[in-house]
């Protein structure tokens, strides 16, 4: 009985976690990952956005000798000049941020253009609606 009470606990507290992520329509599983965001994070101070966004790998990816299969940013979206900037990132070793976080980084990167790619650019316009 025991077992049953800490098994059903542990999924309902999975299950939250993850209800709060939304997969972004323009992700595609063929790249071998999925993106989400958290909306109810969304932050809008003079056109820039602040919100917190999930990629979530199908296979392990490696850095710095570190094997992940998810990653939490702070992302910074700047609607006005179409830059974006990560605030903060941590990796977790399982998916949809479960597991250890390894490599977190918490100082602010260089602004960069939004890639005019398919993702890059529906997730702006998504963020940022008609500005």
């Amino acid at each position: 009985m025991k077992k049953l009470l800490i098994a059903l606990t542990l999924a309902l507290t999975s299950t939250s976690t993850w209800a709060d992520w939304t997969e972004f329509s323009g992700s595609s599983n063929q790249g071998g990952v999925k993106v989400y965001y958290n909306l109810a994070t969304l932050r809008n101070q003079d056109h820039v956005l602040k919100v917190w966004q999930m990629q979530d790998y199908n296979a392990p990816q490696t850095v710095q000798s570190q094997t992940y299969l998810s990653v939490k940013s702070l992302l910074e979206v700047n609607c006005k000049t179409k830059m974006r900037r990560t605030m903060a990132a941590s990796n977790y070793k399982l998916n949809m941020g479960r597991g250890e976080a390894i490599l977190k980084t918490s100082s602010p990167a260089q602004w960069e253009y939004i890639a005019p790619d398919i993702t890059g650019e529906a997730m702006r316009k998504f963020y940022c609606g008609r500005e």
